[in-house]
């Protein structure tokens, strides 16, 4: 099929590592076709992917929650068993098995997005790397590409260098708030160095594919992190199939045209990322955070969207999935905040129709209404019923940013819930902590109702910040430098009520232009 000339075929196919012929039981049979090394890795890559598959059991069953995330209507079937049937069919005949296994892995990921987890494909392309001269190549485009990428998502992730590596120091028993920056950027910088590594100088970079994998399976294993080991088997995959592609690598610029397109492609797509083109699991994201959140509001609670559970993987947060998900599990009237922290993308707003389907609305209308749990409380569904009309909206409840929260934790901000696993409603700065940068991150809090600034140097030109503060209903300023100028940028705020202004230089005729009265026109 492919031309194996001056290629890594030659390495490949050398006699000296084929059975004899002569050989008659099975294993050797299939091993003479494929060489020991490569049969002895591929049976490495079916053990690896049966582990992870057997650790994500639920996954691949018809289950009602969390719920399937289908690409199409279509009944839901099991899967578990076709794919273990597929792996021994690669045991056995490992060129049809292979084909095979990818079309039963394909099509389980259509009838539910949520396997689409990207240790299951990139075990599977390891696999392949073993049975064809091209996979061989395909593999190792896609290591170099997630080690480039993983490297450089990480650089230009501010929540890596923020919340999401401080959690892996302090879960792994370290002193955090003292090596988490350090750590943030020797795991950024090692990443990028072995992908770069591996495209000039790939035998080089074999040693320490195996070291930074193996070092990465001992982190996230029970010794440290104990967390997400799901993803065990395929850094031990990575570290000995993947080293041994490398290893077996002879030029380290594309040959063929179509292996180029796999370069670029490889190279250049993962940027799609950033405008939502590509998912984070294949673009080479790999705890760097920096994906969309969903936070659903029901009539009577907040539904947060996770995985994790008897799944054993995290929810594939996209903003697809996110709305599938939504339309599988609300009912008419429910919202949904999906918060995207990429600077490309924007926050969206749904409301989930009579049709059960996700249809987005503005952020004014994503807050209109009443609180959550009041309309259990005023009995609107009956009186509603009675008198003809629909029940009021529900307010919607939006997504505190994760790195807000960090941030504004790390300078010392108090921040209150009103109960355990509520959004924040109230802040309060000191003179101490206080630094107009740290309003940027008040602005993310789009719960917030209530602000204390008494005492320190806000200036009229910070207070422009909280103008998407919807909910605001409080702010004290007393002892403030602030004027008459800064209080005009709170008039678009529709619930303000109350402001503290003792020892400013805000007047009266000011502060009646910006309150309100947030029950004028309520019926």
């Amino acid at each position: 099929m492919f031309s194996s000339s001056g290629s890594v075929a030659d390495s490949l196919s050398d006699p000296t590592i084929r059975v004899p012929s002569s050989q008659s039981g099975f294993s050797g049979q299939v091993a003479s076709q494929l060489g020991r090394t490569r049969y002895g890795l591929l049976l490495f890559g079916v053990a690896s992917q049966c582990v992870t598959i057997a650790i994500t059991w639920p996954l691949w069953q018809v289950r009602q929650m969390p719920p399937h995330l289908p690409t199409f209507d279509l009944p839901q079937i099991s899967f578990g068993w076709m794919l273990i049937a597929s792996l021994v069919w690669v045991v056995i005949r490992p060129r049809s098995g292979m084909a095979v296994h990818w079309g039963v892995l394909i099509v389980a990921a259509i009838f539910d997005q949520f396997r689409l987890q990207p240790q299951f494909f990139s075990i599977a392309l390891l696999m392949t790397a073993c049975v064809w001269e091209a996979g061989h190549r395909i593999a190792r485009w896609f290591l170099v590409s997630t080690w480039v990428w993983a490297g450089i998502h990480k650089l230009l992730s501010p929540d890596w260098f923020g919340y999401a590596s401080h959690w892996l120091v302090e879960r792994s028993g370290l002193d955090a708030d003292a090596t988490y920056m350090s750590f943030a950027l020797v795991v950024a910088l090692v990443e990028l160095a072995v992908g770069v590594l591996a495209i000039f100088r790939p035998r080089w970079a074999a040693p320490a594919c195996a070291a930074m994998h193996v070092g990465i399976a001992l982190t996230i294993s029970p010794l440290l992190v104990n967390w997400n080991e799901s993803v065990l088997p395929w850094n031990l995959s990575v570290a000995v199939i993947g080293s041994w592609v490398l290893l077996t690598t002879k030029t380290w610029y594309p040959t063929f045209g179509w292996e180029r397109l796999v370069c670029a492609a490889g190279l250049i797509a993962p940027v799609g990322f950033y405008g939502g083109l590509l998912d984070h699991g294949f673009s080479g994201v790999l705890y760097s955070a920096s994906i969309p959140q969903g936070l659903i509001t029901t009539k009577t609670s907040t539904l947060p969207i996770e995985g994790w559970g008897e799944l054993h993987v995290p929810f594939p947060k996209e903003r697809r999935t996110i709305r599938i998900y939504f339309e599988q599990v609300a009912k008419p009237g429910d919202k949904l905040h999906l918060a995207d922290p990429r600077p490309w993308l924007s926050d969206a707003f749904y409301v989930l129709d009579s049709r059960q389907r996700a249809k987005e609305i503005d952020r004014d209308t994503f807050f209109d209404g009443l609180s959550v749990g009041s309309l259990d409380l005023l009995e609107v569904g009956e009186s509603a019923g009675v008198q003809g009309r629909e029940p009021p909206a529900v307010s919607g409840v939006g997504v505190d940013s994760r790195r807000s929260l960090f941030e504004l934790q790390k300078a010392g901000v108090r921040m209150v819930r009103r109960e355990k696993g509520q959004p924040i409603f109230a802040v309060e700065f000191t003179p101490e902590n206080f630094d107009p940068s740290l309003l940027d991150h008040v602005a993310r809090l789009p719960n917030l109702m209530q602000i204390q600034l008494a005492g320190t140097g806000v200036k009229d030109s910070d207070l422009s910040k909280l103008s998407q503060l919807r909910l605001l209903t409080g702010i004290g300023l007393d002892r403030t430098a602030i004027t008459d100028e800064g209080i005009a940028h709170l008039k678009s705020l529709p619930f303000l009520q109350h402001i503290e202004c003792e020892g400013t230089k805000v007047t009266a005729e000011a502060i009646a232009r910006v309150i309100k009265d947030p029950y004028d026109g309520f019926e």
